[in-house]
């Protein structure tokens, strides 16, 4: 072990060992019940700083992108699976229009093999994605104007709270007619296969692409194209069915919708905006600032800026205090004894999220082909190519990831805080600062990091009400100690020197 590896040991001990002699200090000056509510509090904020910093992980530590939309991309998934959960009406309404665009966009592993092979001048290499990207504008223009996206949005204004919708058909709007509507998913499909062509470089004989994967991308595209079309021809009718489902249920296909919305969004985001950036990165930080406030300006068209909260699942709204998990598993219950402290269940059911979240990502990238090629990608992208896999599909699916973690995130937290326009705002600089504190590229890092923010959050909040402190104490303790590990190591906790 070299002097490096070492000094990198001892501080990791070295900071693990403070941290148990502050736990025991603490719960031998508050209290056992004081001390248990608040590291219960503190693991369910760390577990959301961890939501964003899992996403950022893969973008910013591994990719160097610095996406400061990151916080908006959770708040897309919080406006998704609320919308979804209260009244999908605006999803199923949309979704045949993103679907479609997506779909379009997702001919680039496709189209790209023939295209790049063209026999074009260096005037046609420059003019036929110019001309791609504004027939995708006329496009677009066809597919969107006149859809009734303000009336859908306003369906979900009233929340439905219970689990069973006495007439649903009043709560869905009114439907433009299959007659007419089957010419925007075409459209915007249309619109996507224009991208997926600009995006290609026609004839750059430069460009990289391989049709080792040809077969599976188009059972991918077939897939996407039939799920499209079901999605326009029982848009009016899926929005009634989810209604009428269990609440339970209805909650766990609101998580897979914003976690698949995410996917795609980031896919396509990655695709348009962030792919032709990646050596220029000023550019790509002022094009993620721009993106954030465009989503943010679109949320608030949509939605207004009131807040909204969501209604908690009936797994986690049941009057009365479960004494055991059994019970609570068994009744429902919106509390749980906790080493005699009544706890919010579904706090824990986002302590859980997070630690099924890190589980899951150290999984896929340390013990799956997948994860060993977006490393090998990241580090020498040179020679993965030169082994015949197309990095810059890596990257899609790595950014495409990590936006479906923040997604995840947004819809976990839902339920727990105000749905808003600047609720991701809260959470991105925590997650910027969790990635710093635990080093780049780190997955074990990032959630150290994040749990020592949010127990250093929640004790700090505690202990300013007690003494009757300014509450920004309690929030500048999060950037006190980032400064305080960077001073020391500033390559993070578990980082490594470059």
């Amino acid at each position: 072990m070299n002097n490096n590896n070492k000094r990198r040991t001892y501080f990791i001990s070295g900071f693990f060992v403070l941290l148990l002699v502050l736990i025991i200090l603490a719960w031998q000056t508050l209290g056992t019940a004081p001390f248990v509510r608040t590291s219960l509090s503190g693991l369910t904020l760390g577990s959301l700083f961890f939501m964003v910093a899992a996403g950022l992980t893969l973008i910013f530590g591994l990719m160097d992108v610095l996406n400061f939309a990151h916080g908006s991309m959770f708040m897309l998934g919080a406006y998704m699976g609320w919308q979804f959960y209260t009244n999908p009406t605006f999803i199923f309404g949309t979704a045949p229009l993103w679907l479609a665009f997506a779909t379009g966009v997702f001919l680039l592993p496709i189209l790209k093999p023939f295209l790049i092979r063209l026999e074009l001048s260096e005037s046609w290499q420059n003019a036929l994605p110019r001309l791609a990207y504004a027939l995708m504008v006329v496009f677009l223009l066809i597919g969107l104007l006149g859809v009734n996206i303000m009336e859908m949005a306003d369906t979900a204004m009233v929340a439905i709270t219970t689990t069973v919708v006495s007439n649903p058909l009043s709560e869905i709007g009114p439907q433009e007619p299959i007659s007419s509507f089957w010419i925007r998913p075409l459209a915007l499909f249309l619109a996507g296969a224009m991208t997926a062509v600009g995006a290609s470089k026609p004839g750059n004989k430069k460009e990289y692409a391989t049709d080792e994967n040809r077969s599976r991308n188009l059972i991918i595209l077939a897939f996407l194209i039939i799920t499209t079309i079901i999605l326009t021809i029982f848009r009016e009718a899926l929005p009634v069915a989810v209604l009428l489902m269990n609440g339970n249920l209805r909650f766990a296909l609101a998580i897979l919708t914003a976690v698949l919305f995410g996917f795609m969004f980031g896919m396509v985001i990655e695709i348009t905006f962030i792919r032709p950036l990646y050596q220029r990165h000023m550019f790509s930080i002022l094009m993620t600032l721009g993106l954030a406030f465009v989503i943010g300006e679109v949320v608030h068209i949509l939605w207004s800026p009131l807040a909204y909260q969501m209604v908690r699942p009936p797994f986690f709204a049941q009057p009365g205090k479960a004494e055991t998990v059994w019970e609570w598993f068994q009744n429902g219950n919106a509390t749980l004894n906790v080493f005699g402290v009544t706890f919010p269940t579904y706090r824990l059911f986002i302590i859980v999220l997070g630690l099924l979240m890190f589980v899951s990502l150290i999984i896929l990238m340390t013990k799956t082909r997948m994860g060993m090629i977006i490393r090998a990608g990241v580090q020498d992208p040179e020679m993965v190519e030169a082994l015949g896999i197309n990095v810059r599909q890596v990257f899609t699916l790595v950014f495409a990831l990590g936006v479906a973690m923040a997604a995840l995130g947004g819809i976990g937290a839902a339920p727990f805080i105000p749905v808003q326009p600047l609720m991701g705002d809260q959470f991105l600089m925590q997650g910027f600062i969790t990635v710093v504190l635990g080093g780049m590229g780190s997955y074990i890092g990032a959630f150290v990091g994040a749990i020592t923010l949010g127990m250093a959050r929640a004790f700090g909040d505690y202990f300013a009400l007690r003494l009757s402190l300014s509450p920004a104490i309690a929030e500048a303790s999060t950037v006190i100690i980032m400064i305080i590990v960077l001073l020391v190591r500033p390559s993070g906790l578990f980082g490594k020197k470059e």
